[in-house]
């Protein structure tokens, strides 16, 4: 058995040295303000955390531009995932109707997958498609006689505004969706409207 030496008195205890890490981006201090205001962005537009994170150290910590760079950066995330899957086949979806008055509207929005069709978001979606073309048939109502029917095809019906306070067309709302809520192998499509007046 090997002997080893003894020392004579205390031994004196080592630390470990500190170790120091490197970031090579821009990051937020670690204030608990900056914090509140990650967590206020995230819970008020349910982008991703660190989607998050990246709005707020681009705009300076500024709640309302973060929130606004948030939703120009979907914009075009969801027009370039729009055109990549554009041509693949859409089975799934849900029909809106939406009645006002002696006005109803029926809306069919498809996507890929049943689990889209029972997300909320995609449900909003088709209620916002129902409300543009409400509005719509609303604005066509004086030149119509007092029972009409009007079809519109999907290209025709993206071009519609999504409603009185929302700025763009279906399209771009359509784009909007995708780029913020629905990973890349889903696809949207509008496919027509049919209304009636009574």
């Amino acid at each position: 058995m090997p002997s080893y030496p003894l020392q004579a008195g205390p031994v004196p205890l080592q630390w470990p040295q500190p170790r120091h890490t490197l970031h090579a981006g821009p990051r937020l201090s670690s204030s608990a303000s900056s914090k509140e205001l990650l967590m206020k962005l995230r819970r008020k537009t349910g982008y991703s955390f660190v989607n998050c994170k990246k709005a707020l150290e681009t705009c300076g910590g500024d709640l309302k531009q973060a929130e606004s760079w948030l939703h120009e950066q979907a914009r075009k995330e969801g027009w370039s995932k729009a055109a990549k899957l554009h041509g693949r086949k859409t089975k799934e979806g849900l029909i809106g109707l939406l009645q006002e008055g002696n006005t109803t509207v029926l809306v069919e929005v498809n996507c890929e997958t049943d689990f889209v069709a029972r997300n909320l978001k995609f449900q909003q979606l088709v209620q916002q498609v129902a409300l543009g073309t409400m509005l719509h048939c609303q604005s066509l109502k004086n030149q119509l006689s007092t029972y009409s029917k009007g079809f519109l095809n999907s290209s025709e019906l993206s071009e519609l505004p999504t409603g009185p306070e929302r700025e763009g067309s279906l399209k771009d709302q359509l784009a909007l969706a995708i780029g913020e809520y629905l990973s890349g192998f889903w696809k949207l499509e509008i496919k027509n409207w049919i209304s009636w007046y009574l």
